[in-house]
């Protein structure tokens, strides 16, 4: 019976993800795919069968069983620069099991993303010069005449003028916030879940006004520790299909995602620990335009990583997170921890000609706190 309703649920699962996608709304609630944790992108965000720290309700929320103590986490990164602000605050807590029974673990989570500075105009055919934008060219240059220069049109590069009510800076923020529950099952297995809230914020065609959506979703995962050496993982990110309803009408359906993963512990010497993990996140939207493996409407990326632990207290990584190039280190001093990591956007695709203008992203810094008791 046991291994019936685990089939059935298999069959459950996959019948969501073939026939989800086909009302689903590309790009939909995409920051909530933004990799956190400065530990988990340090290794590539190869960390879905790692998990073993506050940011497992986000990785996969059977992890948190796993947890032997109570943690609290916050992380701040700065995308792309200092493009996008990136914040992400968790906590994990042990629940009370009877003796020899098996462990739980309940969690919290909250991301928010927020953008500054975004200009606001209407179309480049309505812009007035000299009164909405500098007409000196696409080099923004009036020493050097050609690029456009004084054709009384708007072209790209030519400088804005906020000194018009159609012009204006406006921000946009969006937060998610989690629930998450997790229960092993006998010595090998562990099932866990989290239930998501989205809030978003866009601006409107008007200054001061603002587009809002709500919804909610379902994350899963399950964990297989067939050794204390192999652990196996997947996780189900928006299982049930996300729903976002925006205040202009508008409604968006986050199409459900995969993740596939194992990690592989070694001790090569006393004091001396090394993690290897490898992540396959698979998305069903045909985003085959830029990922690595295609198969049809099918395409996944490869994330890889390395942690090596010094004494349990000093850490380095590094990692492949699709085309990008991680790495990162970490300190732990008792109860107290902390770490950097830096992620180089298009490393491993520098020389894509679909890309011309990749080399402008700049690096994503990220620093983590976390604190147990």
């Amino acid at each position: 019976m046991k291994r019936l309703s685990a089939r059935i649920s298999i069959a459950a699962a996959l019948s969501l993800l073939c026939v989800a996608p086909a009302s689903a709304t590309k790009y939909a609630g995409e920051f909530m795919k933004i990799a956190v944790g400065a530990r988990a992108v340090g290794m590539g965000g190869a960390f879905s069968a790692v998990a073993d720290d506050a940011t497992s309700p986000y990785w996969n929320p059977a992890g948190m069983v796993f947890l032997p103590y109570r943690e609290a986490f916050l992380q701040h990164a700065e995308q792309f620069g200092s493009l996008v602000n990136h914040n992400f605050g968790g906590a994990v807590m042990p629940l009370k099991s009877a003796k020899g029974g098996n462990r739980a673990a309940f969690g919290l989570s909250g991301t928010w993303v927020g953008v500054n500075d975004i200009p606001v105009t209407p179309r480049g055919g309505s812009l007035r010069a000299g009164i909405d934008f500098l007409d000196y060219g696409s080099d923004n240059d009036p020493l050097t005449p050609g690029n456009g220069q004084g054709n009384g049109k708007w072209d790209p590069g030519e400088r804005l003028l906020l000194n018009s009510q159609d012009l204006y800076m406006a921000s946009s923020a969006d937060l998610a916030m989690g629930l998450s529950y997790a229960r092993q099952r006998g010595p090998h297995w562990a099932y866990g879940g989290t239930l998501k809230f989205v809030r978003q914020s866009i601006p409107d065609t008007l200054a001061g006004d603002h587009v809002t959506s709500f919804g909610a979703g379902l994350d899963a995962g399950a964990l297989y520790m067939a050794s204390d050496a192999v652990t196996i993982s997947a996780v189900m990110h928006d299982l049930t299909t996300t729903y976002l309803s925006w205040s202009n009408g508008t409604r968006e359906f986050v199409a459900p995602s995969l993740t596939t993963g194992a990690a592989f512990n070694f001790f090569p010497a006393q004091r001396h620990a090394l993690t290897w993990a490898v992540d396959l996140g698979w998305s069903f939207e045909d985003r085959a335009f830029d990922s690595q493996i295609k198969l049809g409407s099918v395409d996944a990326d490869l994330h890889t990583g390395l942690e090596y632990w010094y004494r349990n207290t000093l850490a380095l990584r590094s990692g492949m997170s699709g085309k990008d190039l991680d790495f990162g280190l970490g300190v732990r001093y008792k109860h107290f921890g902390a770490d950097y990591a830096a992620s180089l956007h298009r490393f491993f695709a520098a020389s894509d000609p679909q890309f011309p203008d990749d080399k402008n992203l700049d690096t994503t810094h990220l620093v983590s706190a976390s604190f147990s008791w």
